[in-house]
């Protein structure tokens, strides 16, 4: 029988995303709308229109890197991490599966010249653990994750070696 879980790691950050969102895609339409009131080639139109398309891009950069998501999918020993992006985006980071798996440590136990791949909020009350694996390419990378109790406990099920000592 296949398993499957979702969990999801999120903050509040109540309404300001939206907020942001609404706000940054008036400067949009605003710049948009001095570009054709002024004729597309019009270098007046343009140069008005700069910094409202400037402070757009700035917005939405705030976005990418304040307001972010993460989703852990786990489907039959195959973990799906994916990483949401201004509550818009998504993006698939990596997946892992759980038979192959290096070693799981401890945040505080791995060594500095490690590769790790935050996956995680901060902050939130959730198991932080590394997860080592081999990437496409052969090189082991860690991805630094927040298990809940639900998620913990499957892997402990599914690879007791590694997740009962953490």
């Amino acid at each position: 029988m296949n398993k499957f879980y979702e969990q999801f790691i999120t903050k509040d950050y109540g309404t300001l995303p939206n907020a942001i969102n609404i706000v940054s895609k008036g400067f949009l339409l605003f710049a948009l709308l001095i570009i054709f009131s002024f004729g597309i080639l019009n270098p007046i139109g343009l140069i008005i229109s700069v910094p409202f398309f400037i402070v757009f891009i700035l917005m939405e950069l705030y976005m990418s890197k304040s307001f972010l998501e993460y989703e852990y999918e786990y489907y039959d020993k195959d973990i799906t991490i994916s990483k949401i992006i201004g509550k818009k985006r998504r993006k698939v980071i990596g997946n892992i599966d759980v038979r192959n798996i290096l070693k799981v440590s401890n945040i505080n136990n791995i060594d500095k010249s490690e590769k790790i791949v935050r996956c995680t909020i901060k902050g939130l009350n959730l198991k932080e653990v590394v997860i080592f694996v081999n990437d496409k390419n052969g090189n082991k990378v860690g991805y630094l994750v927040g298990l809940d109790e639900e998620l913990l406990s499957i892997l402990k099920k599914d690879n007791s070696t590694l997740f009962n000592y953490i």
